[in-house]
């Protein structure tokens, strides 16, 4: 049953974790039951050619996790567009797409705006992400157009090997990850040095605003940065699996508390984030920077409950399997 156990590791890569286990449950016992049929047909066991054979009958493994879509939405104008297979990675896709689209606008319109002496009116930022929904709508329509051709000329046999689990190893799942914390963990590494990669235009009016920064701010800044850097070391052993998952989430928890503590002492710093003779100027400066403490907190300790949660899981379904 290789073949079914790549087959269906394929799909629950790309379903959503709440409903992941009940899906592969349920299309495994279907296509088992398909196997089982042509067995007693035959009266043989199946070749692998035969169970390729039903295997690409059942269909792509990105078109079946996407008839699984939590919502199960299309894009329809009238007539339909993008169909409910490929509406979650189409969504995916395009959010990303407009995310990096305003940040880079955040950064690049104040400044041209200020370097030309322009305002900023809704005409500027608009056009560009029109521009980004066009493209890639229209991109995901073709792929709907063609998705016969483009997805049913797959083989099961080329599907990467089975895992212990789907999370193991360079998935794009892991990869994207990684990625992501190593960006956030270089932006502010250059902070200090280039402080208008935080702060954008409003750097320039740094130098002639009297404010400063609390004492204790250089502890917290390198705590934070090594704490990010040890998450960044053991996502990137786990990726290469030369560190077992079960350990690399048991640290992983390890950093998350730290980060809660780190957090939690950032709160006790408020209201003393950064002095100034100026009051008001201090008051929302260190209102902005509490809410950024809580924000960071609040992701921290969801991520935090998550594993934990996810970890209990496991543990309970291990419990019966070693009483046997």
């Amino acid at each position: 049953m290789n073949l079914l156990n790549r087959y269906l590791q394929a799909v629950a890569r790309l379903l959503p974790g709440a409903r992941r286990d009940d899906i592969i449950a349920e299309l495994r016992a279907n296509i088992l039951s398909q196997f089982e049929e042509r067995e007693n047909d035959a009266g043989r066991g199946l070749t692998e050619h035969e169970q390729v054979e039903i295997l690409r009958r059942f269909g792509n493994p990105a078109m079946i996790a996407g008839r699984y879509g939590e919502h199960n939405f299309g894009l329809a104008f009238g007539k339909q567009w993008i169909g409910p297979e490929l509406f979650p990675f189409y969504r995916t896709v395009l959010l990303i797409n407009l995310a990096i689209s305003l940040i880079v606008l955040a950064g690049v319109i104040p400044l041209v705006s200020h370097a030309g002496g322009v305002a900023i009116t809704l005409s500027r930022v608009l056009p560009p992400l029109l521009t980004q929904f066009v493209i890639v709508t229209g991109i995901f329509i073709m792929v709907e157009r063609h998705k016969e051709q483009l997805f049913n000329s797959w083989d099961p046999r080329k599907l990467p090997a089975a895992k212990a689990t789907p999370e193991d190893g360079p998935t794009g799942r892991n990869i994207f990850n990684f990625v992501l914390l190593a960006m956030g963990t270089l932006w502010l590494a250059l902070t200090p040095n280039w402080p208008y990669l935080m702060l954008g235009p409003g750097a320039l009016y740094l130098s002639p605003i009297p404010m400063r920064l609390m004492p204790q701010w250089t502890e917290f800044y390198w705590a934070i940065l090594i704490l990010l850097g040890a998450q960044l070391t053991v996502k990137f052993f786990h990726l290469f699996r030369w560190l077992p998952r079960q350990q690399s989430r048991f640290i992983d928890l390890g950093l998350k508390i730290l980060g809660l503590g780190i957090a939690v002492l950032l709160l006790t710093q408020y209201p003393n984030y950064v002095v100034s003779a100026n009051r008001p100027l201090a008051y929302w400066v260190n209102l902005s920077f509490l809410s950024c403490v809580i924000v960071a907190l609040g992701i921290n300790l969801w991520g935090t409950v998550r594993l934990l949660v996810s970890l209990r899981r496991e543990r309970a379904q291990m419990e019966p399997a070693a009483q046997h």
